[in-house]
This record gives structure tokens, C-alpha cells and sequence, in this order.
């Protein structure tokens, strides 16, 4: 039930911000957008629809765990948590963002939930480790806001498959030294091929305090 909520909550979160899309990270021009859009030019909620999502999530028949996993995406399509991802140079290549964030549960101890955010990168792209050949795609999962990743890690995997080629797999996501000083980002390369991919990262990352599980995020990827 409450893996049930939360998931609930992430994704009305996510379709009150209308988040999704490929981003071209290098060069990238925000497109103009109308005045009633729920978004600014940069692609954040505007001040009206955060306070809007915000006094929903305050509701007092809303439960915590709903109340909790709301805050903390609003917090995450607007930028105000500050841990963000790993860092990304100018001439990063083009990814695919999760179309929304995943919440872990008392990650970082009683109470304080960590945000997961997710990318996908087609190769060929040498960034981020272990990099990605034509016709692979790198999977990155950070989960913000927590201390280092270990370096035995299992149980984060990215199920996908390829609309055009039919393959499918399953790939494991492990520790390849991105942010090694946290927050914990475990990365994998998969041969996906080229196509319209369809992937789904969920499961467990070890840091150095916790054991964190993340509920399901999903994202439709143009492997070209």
C-alpha cells in the first residue's frame, strides 16, 4: 500500500508539472511558451502551479507518505533540492530525463526521503562511465541527497526493451566512481540497439549509512 502511494504521488506530480522530453544538454534553446503554461521558459513549475501543488500536498486528509513523496518531486522539478545529479560538462551529449523522480523512505534516516532522478544516454557518448558504443545506451540513477555508493552494489536495474528490434533485457546499474563523494549515482550500459526503447529503473542502492528502495520511473527513449 505504501509503495502503492507513493507512486501515486510522484506521477500526479509529475502530470501536474507536465514534465517529460529529450534534452539536447549542449546549446539547448527553451522554446517560448504560452502564458497559461504550468512551467517557465527554463522548464521549472512556474510560482503559481508550485503553490498550487504545494497547498495540495497540505491537505490534512492527505497521508504523510502521499504528502512527503509530493513535496519532495515538486522539490525536484523545481530545482530547490540541492544536491542535484552529477555534473555535466557543455558539450555533454544529448539524454532522455525519467519522466518523473522516484522517492526512497526514511533513505537518509527516520524521515528524510531521498529523490532519485534517472538519464539515459545514446551512444555513441564516452560520458557518463562506463560510456556507450553505437547502438548502446547508458542508464545514471543518483539518489539525492545521500552519502557515497559502495562499490558492491546490486539490485537498481533498468528493465528495457526495443519497440522496433523487439530485444529486451534487463541491466544491471553498478558503481563506476561518478560522484564519489556523493550523492551515490550508480550508471550500466545496455545494447539496446537503435529504435524507440521503453526502459524502467527501480530497486535498491547501498551507500555508505543505508539501504535505499526506489519505487518504479519510466521513460521512452530515441536510440538513433
Amino acid at each position: 500500500m505504501v509503495i502503492t502511494l507513493r507512486r501515486a504521488a510522484v506521477a500526479l506530480c509529475a502530470a501536474l508539472l507536465t514534465c517529460s522530453g529529450t534534452t539536447a544538454v549542449a546549446n539547448a534553446q527553451a522554446l517560448p511558451l504560452p502564458s497559461s503554461s504550468p512551467l517557465d521558459e527554463l522548464g521549472r513549475p512556474t510560482q503559481q502551479t508550485a503553490d498550487q501543488v504545494r497547498a495540495f500536498a497540505e491537505q490534512p486528509w492527505l497521508p504523510d507518505e502521499v504528502s512527503g513523496a509530493i513535496l519532495s518531486a515538486l522539490a525536484f522539478f523545481a530545482g530547490d533540492n540541492g544536491d542535484g545529479g552529477p555534473p555535466l560538462p557543455a558539450d555533454a551529449p544529448t539524454f532522455t530525463q525519467f519522466y518523473w523522480p522516484t522517492v526512497s523512505g526514511d533513505c537518509m534516516g527516520e524521515g528524510l526521503n531521498s529523490v532519485g532522478s534517472a538519464l539515459a544516454v545514446p551512444g555513441p557518448a564516452e560520458i557518463p562511465a562506463p560510456g556507450a558504443e553505437a547502438g548502446q545506451t547508458t542508464f545514471l540513477f543518483t539518489a539525492l541527497g545521500t552519502s557515497p555508493a559502495v562499490q558492491q552494489q546490486g539490485g537498481m536495474q533498468v528493465q528495457w526493451f526495443n519497440l522496433n528490434t523487439l530485444r529486451s533485457g534487463t541491466t544491471e546499474l553498478a558503481n563506476h566512481g561518478i560522484n564519489p563523494d556523493g550523492p551515490a549515482t550508480l550508471s550500466g550500459t545496455a545494447d539496446t540497439g537503435v529504435g524507440t526503447v521503453i526502459a524502467v529503473v527501480s530497486g535498491d542502492v547501498h551507500t555508505e549509512d543505508n539501504t535505499c528502495s526506489f519505487i518504479p520511473t519510466a521513460a521512452i527513449i530515441d536510440a538513433r
